[in-house]
């Protein structure tokens, strides 16, 4: 596809990488924080009201911008654009809200952290994009420094099944998500990402119409004003500014420069978790984070061969 391998014809990048990598990064700023407003309120509010509201919000939002994606050239794009809500409203943001019950933020933000994996490995299996090994290197130091990071809090059982539970959940929803990015990323590429983003997040947000019985005027008087606060950033920050930023960003760079860029939030997570919710600060924040970085520079540096391109080509 876009991204070249080892021995292959180095390609063009595709036009406006400098705004798809400014997009990424404004999404994974967000995504970042996201974790640490998912915990903080889904303390006060079950999961699935809290996504109720979440989608119902975001998907009014969005809708005037569906408009485009219904026209008679690109209704072919409805199926793939059904999946694709499905995989991103349900099931990443699903089981991501539910771990986040028995998970704290910054060890959520860790597991999160392993989407580029997936998203490198999915892409090349199904996309048949070639990855070359300086790549894998330098995503596999990177997934050091996320092991780094994570320590015993993520490696062990000690606090029991529920703490292993919400840790399979968040794993899980970091799969589809991946699956999600993939999916939609042709649709964002023929139509753009903001109709793209805005069809797929209110396909996938019909599915919680049927609980929004779940939502109850009892349950939303007993919220102080820094959860609808929260509430507010994740449904229009993460759900809107997000997904529009980040489906911007994969429909202009190739999947692995894309997916690397996911090993910012991680820090994000961490960073925001301590400030906010006081979570501990540990020596092995510094070591994980140099290597999470020192493995996004190692795959974002030209080769040897690139070095002497003239139209400046993407890692390989």
């Amino acid at each position: 596809m876009f991204a070249t391998g080892v021995g292959a014809t180095p390609r063009r990048a595709p036009s406006g990488s400098g705004a798809g990598t400014a997009a990424g990064l404004v999404a994974v700023g967000i995504w970042g924080m996201a974790p640490v407003a998912t915990r903080a309120l889904v303390l006060q509010l079950a999961p699935l009201p809290l996504l109720v509201i979440r989608m119902g919000v975001a998907a009014v939002i969005l809708l005037p911008w569906c408009g485009p994606m219904l026209r008679r050239s690109r209704r072919e794009y409805v199926p793939r654009l059904v999946v694709a809500g499905l995989l991103g409203m349900v099931g990443y943001n699903l089981p991501v809200t539910v771990g986040l019950q028995w998970v704290p933020a910054s060890t959520a933000g860790l597991v999160l952290a392993s989407e580029p994996i997936w998203l490198l490995l999915l892409a090349a299996l199904f996309l048949g994009e070639r990855v070359s090994r300086r790549c894998w290197a330098g995503a596999l130091v990177a997934l050091a420094g996320v092991a780094v990071l994570a320590g015993p809090g993520v490696l062990s059982s000690r606090n029991g099944t529920r703490e292993l539970a919400g840790l399979g959940l968040i794993a899980l929803g970091t799969l589809l998500f991946a699956a999600y990015t993939l999916t939609l990323r042709p649709v964002s590429r023929a139509c753009g990402p903001v109709p793209a983003t805005a069809a797929s997040t209110v396909a996938g947000s019909l599915f919680y119409v049927a609980f929004a019985g779940t939502v109850t005027s009892a349950q939303l008087s007993r919220l102080p004003a820094a959860a609808w606060g929260e509430l507010a950033f994740l449904a229009v920050g993460s759900l809107v500014v997000g997904m529009l930023a980040w489906n911007m960003a994969v429909a202009r760079l190739p999947s692995q420069r894309a997916s690397l860029l996911l090993y910012l939030e991680p820090l994000v997570s961490v960073a925001g978790a301590v400030a906010l919710l006081g979570e501990r600060v540990s020596a092995d924040l510094a070591v994980g984070g140099a290597l999470i970085l020192g493995g996004i520079a190692a795959t974002w540096m030209p080769g040897p061969r690139e070095k002497n391109e003239p139209n400046g080509q993407q890692p390989a």
